[in-house]
């Protein structure tokens, strides 16, 4: 399983391989995007940060994420969300995670996928093409990129030309029921910290339509709770294991949506898989509407696995699983 970390996804082109001559210097540009991401790799001193957000869930619902930060491998977060409550700690090896619903609402991962949180992404970006535009007076540097191996998955990064500051991340997901959705990620407010800049409003838009939107209220030096780190009573525990064997399933359960009223669409969810080998926590991370959620969910819970194993000890892992239907 990957190691749980706070990197900048938005950010994602640290890492590229070497490009072709005639892209050298579009890659460059990508690459300079990259540079807020060392907020959660760096060797600093320990901080806090502290995020105000709304999610449109039937209507505007706010919401509170707080960070205590001592290393890449020592910290703590809770996010607020209405009703819902998660506590995600790292100590080393270990991550726990503790929530009061079996499910992480999508507008929840929304804000991660954000601001960056949950780990270092498996994208690897690389630079097409730049072209220069003018947004709302500013001067913009735009390059498009494209994943290394899915060549359909392209992104385009706009940085202000001046500040070299990210202002946006543009994409289009995958249709869902014949509907295109196109996804933009947008910066602005930046700050200096600890001799980097950051985005003080971070927001989400879908179709044009703003889903998500972020203000970050504190972000300071502060010194770090040890205590932070016990886990709660009751909560999910992961070891981190560079050489995991993932899990495979052994009883499958596939969900029947035939008579239930439901249009095409897909579901896509992230299932804790025990120790024993049953489903723990599920996440919807794409949603088709809660009818059909609840309908894929209590599949999956049926389903049984051979747990993932790090070298001959069975350990908590988690499995990413899609679910395509459409109307007969």
């Amino acid at each position: 399983m990957k190691r749980l970390a706070l990197t900048a996804a938005i950010l994602i082109a640290s890492g590229c391989p070497l490009v072709a001559k005639d892209h050298a210097a579009e890659q460059q540009l990508l690459d300079s995007a990259h540079k807020p991401a060392d907020l959660f790799q760096r060797n600093g001193d320990p901080f806090d940060l502290e995020i105000d957000f709304i999610a449109q869930f039937k209507g505007s619902v706010p919401g509170h994420l707080s960070i205590k930060w001592q290393t890449k491998d020592h910290w703590w977060s809770k996010v607020e969300f209405g009703g819902f409550e998660q506590i995600l700690i790292t100590n080393g090896e270990m991550v726990y995670t503790s929530r009061n619903f079996n499910y992480t609402p999508t507008e929840v991962l929304n804000l991660f996928s954000l601001l960056s949180f949950g780990g270092k992404s498996p994208l690897r970006l690389i630079a097409q093409k730049e072209r220069d535009r003018t947004q709302d007076g500013i001067s913009l540097a735009c390059v498009q990129a494209e994943q290394e191996i899915y060549v359909r998955d392209s992104h385009e990064f706009c940085l202000d030309l001046a500040s070299r500051d990210l202002v946006s991340n543009e994409w289009q997901d995958q249709p869902v029921a014949n509907k295109v959705v196109k996804k933009r990620q947008q910066f602005a407010g930046y700050v200096d910290f600890d001799g980097k800049r950051y985005p003080k409003k971070l927001e989400l838009l879908e179709n044009g339509v703003v889903v998500v939107s972020a203000i970050v209220t504190n972000l300071q030096a502060a010194p770090f709770d040890p205590a932070l780190l016990l886990p709660p009573k009751g909560a999910i525990e992961r070891r981190m294991c560079p050489d995991i064997k993932p899990p495979r399933g052994i009883k499958e359960s596939s969900p029947s949506f035939a008579g239930a009223g439901i249009p095409a669409g897909i579901i896509e969810m992230s299932l804790t898989i025990l120790t024993d080998g049953s489903v723990g926590d599920i996440r919807i991370t794409h949603s088709s509407g809660q009818k059909a959620d609840q309908i894929a969910i209590a599949a999956a819970r049926k389903v049984k696995y051979a747990p993932a194993m790090c070298g001959s000890e069975p350990v908590v892992s988690d499995l990413e699983v899609r679910y395509t239907f459409k109307m007969n």
